[in-house]
């Protein structure tokens, strides 16, 4: 049925599980602070095995940060070019880890096709009270960055944070 409707065999893997970040409106009680990580070996493992049994062709990483760590990235990329496996993938990761070089382009070297970005607001005042830990510069650079090496890019955004005013959640901001 799905590849039917999309046009390709997508599975949902996840490599990771947690959150080191704090803000203040994320709700931790599974993991608190904790991040746990499979190996790069490990994945690459696991989409061979699943890729010889099912010959997907997309894995949507559901992990709530993919690439949070660059040395895990160059592995990762490199264990699917040595297993010759080619996949497009969706991931869900932060903009401040994506203006870096040394994590974005492991990324798209592994295949990233989409990746969703917990931006939440387009306020840096609102940031700043979310604890968010990045900038508005930061997605306005992470999305040039992305969207020149082919990636699209969509923004989990949140609206009406608490003493948020409505003009500030609504106006508009372009990320070109």
């Amino acid at each position: 049925m799905w590849r039917a409707r999309h046009g390709y065999w997508s599975l949902n893997l996840v490599s990771s599980r947690g959150c080191p970040y704090r803000c203040s409106w994320c709700a931790k009680p599974l993991y608190g602070n904790q991040y746990y990580l499979h190996s790069p070996e490990r994945v690459v493992a696991d989409l061979a095995w699943l890729k010889a049994r099912h010959n997907f062709e997309h894995v949507w990483f559901c992990d709530d940060i993919f690439g949070l760590r660059a040395d895990w990235l160059e592995r990762f990329a490199d264990g699917l070019a040595a297993a010759g496996i080619t996949i497009r993938s969706m991931i869900q990761a932060r903009a401040d880890l994506l203006v870096r070089a040394q994590i974005r382009e492991p990324l798209v070297r592994a295949g990233l096709e989409t990746v969703w970005l917990g931006v939440e607001s387009g306020s840096q005042k609102v940031l700043d009270a979310m604890r968010k830990g990045i900038t508005v510069e930061d997605v306005h650079v992470a999305t040039r960055a992305l969207k020149a090496a082919g990636v699209r890019v969509g923004f989990f955004l949140q609206f009406g944070y608490l003493g948020e005013p409505a003009r500030t959640s609504m106006r508009p901001s372009r990320c070109s």
